[in-house]
């Protein structure tokens, strides 16, 4: 599993794809057994690394990680460079770019994680705060792959048996309550503190925060699973379960309390792909702008650049999977709006109102009404954009809207593809579609969410890609209304790993290839 000939082989070929690899994975991540000795000296060095398997910060590994799979399949950017033609977005990627998410994470996590473990000797509240980022990190992959290991990882073990997407789901969600009973006990005892000086994130190692990120992932979790019938009372106890500990463990539920990764020698990754010369490849995309546009959302010149076109078009988005796109097409076009030392988002307080709210439309025992948790998303994710005044007006918006795309181009525009509900609540048949649009639009730019999102429940609807070069491909045929449901196994692990992928293919329940659901998808 994971050998070292295929991981370089993987990187190689990422760098000839974007040139501009050179700074992917050159940090000595790796330090020697005498810079580990210490009273957790050795886990502080390692931590910044970890988190970054979280989201990246890094700008190489931002995008094939993060803007060319979650952003762009879930709608909210558009690479515009053709590469050599074989791109996520036109679901035909090579395997320079299916491949990294799995074999990356993997490798440089694992090899600090394992440090860690001997370090701390898999016990106590550093530990358990490393578990934590541990499940952050591997969900994003067994969500865009299906099965992975995860039980029964070993050190300096590549051959790894593969646990069904259930048993991952399981198992991660009792490593979470374990590591919260433990940093509960810990904070408890008088203590707020972890790994202060190397938490790159904005929580600066306050346990109280990481505790209530905890939770809130085991929350996301709960609704991610609410749909498959064979475990529905397991999501509802685990979803029911993080709203009453709220009053002890916490939830993210306040603009103070989002997670970001802070920056200090880097430049934001998204400014960088969208404005830095030899980039300018990072447009936002055109489902996001779409929908917003409708809306008449005043979030817009928080999230947007405005595009050089001006008047209904001042913020437009580039259309995804546009076989042999030009960058010089798209210049003028908008892009995601972040500034070089803006930080990073990993998650905001917005998601776990509205993951409430789509509790709550289940008929579980979230604290209160679908209707109110909705709208305490929207007033939250107002609140952290900065446009707080404008919720009363956005809120009360109580038509449908029409959805329409024009291309400045005038090549890929969609000037009638549909209604979207309203935004002020009703009870039509149409509050999830509403709860999971609303929840889309205020979690810009956290894209493995949104696209997780889409293949759940199939909102919001999308303008897919324009040119679908799936078919004949030695991956399976991707469905044009659909989309790309996963990711396949890199090839490395069918040259390593072969019996282990095998049993995977068959936990998976369908073949390996782009078409196939993965096992909380949505199936219809």
């Amino acid at each position: 599993m994971f050998g070292r000939i295929a991981l370089c082989a993987a990187l190689f070929s990422a760098v000839a794809c974007t040139g501009k690899f050179e700074e992917y994975n050159t940090k000595p991540y790796r330090p020697t057994d005498e810079d580990l000795k210490g009273d957790n000296l050795g886990v502080g060095i390692l931590f910044p690394s970890m988190l970054e398997w979280m989201t990246h910060v890094q700008v190489n590994a931002s995008q094939y990680q993060d803007v060319l799979i979650g952003d762009e399949l879930g709608g909210y950017c558009s690479a515009v460079k053709p590469y050599q033609g074989q791109n996520i977005s036109t679901y035909n990627p090579s395997d320079a770019f299916n491949d990294p998410l799995f074999e990356n994470t993997f490798s440089n996590f694992y090899s600090n994680y394992y440090q860690v473990v001997n370090e701390t000797g898999g016990e106590g509240p550093v530990y358990q705060l490393v578990q934590i980022v541990r499940v952050a990190s591997m969900l994003r992959v067994t969500d865009a792959y299906g099965p992975i290991p995860y039980t029964r990882m070993q050190q300096g073990t590549f051959s790894v048996p593969y646990d069904s997407q259930k048993d991952v789901y399981m198992a991660m969600i009792a490593d979470l309550d374990e590591a919260m009973d433990v940093l509960y006990t810990f904070i408890s005892s008088g203590n707020t503190s972890l790994l202060p000086e190397s938490d790159i994130s904005s929580y600066a190692g306050n346990a109280s925060m990481w505790l209530a990120f905890a939770n809130t992932l085991k929350l996301r979790m709960a609704i991610r699973m609410s749909g498959v019938p064979e475990v529905q009372a397991d999501a509802q106890r685990f979803a029911e379960e993080a709203v009453s500990n709220a009053a002890i463990y916490g939830l993210v539920d306040e603009v103070s309390e989002s997670m970001y990764f802070e920056l200090s020698s880097r430049r934001n990754p998204y400014f960088t792909q969208a404005t830095i010369s030899d980039w300018q490849d990072l447009r936002s995309n055109a489902n996001i702008t779409m929908y917003m546009n409708a809306y008449a959302d005043p979030r817009r010149p928080y999230y947007f650049s405005m595009s050089s076109y001006g008047g209904d078009l001042a913020y437009v988005g580039a259309r995804s999977g546009i076989d042999a796109v030009e960058v010089k097409d798209y210049t003028g076009y908008s892009y995601p709006l972040f500034g070089e030392t803006d930080p990073v988002p990993v998650m905001y307080a917005a998601e776990s109102w509205f993951l409430r709210a789509e509790g709550a439309l289940l008929g579980w025992s979230m604290g209160d009404t679908a209707e109110n948790l909705y709208k305490m998303g929207i007033q939250t994710s107002m609140a952290e954009a900065g446009c707080s005044s404008d919720y009363n007006s956005y809120i009360q918006k109580s038509d449908e809207v029409k959805l329409s795309y024009e291309d400045p181009l005038g090549r890929n525009s969609d000037i009638d593809f549909g209604t979207a509900p309203s935004v002020a609540w009703a009870d039509d048949g149409n509050e999830l579609e509403r709860i999971i649009i609303q929840k889309w639009i205020a979690n810009h730019m956290i894209g493995h969410e949104a696209w997780a999102d889409f293949r759940r429940t199939g909102f919001p609807e999308m303008l897919m890609a324009v040119n679908n070069l799936s078919h004949g491909g030695q991956w399976g045929e991707v469905d044009d209304a659909r989309g790309m449901r996963r990711l396949h196994y890199p090839q490395s692990e069918y040259d390593n790993n072969r019996e282990n992928v095998t049993t995977a293919v068959q936990l998976l329940g369908g073949p390996d290839q782009h078409g196939t659901d993965v096992w909380w998808a949505k199936k219809n």
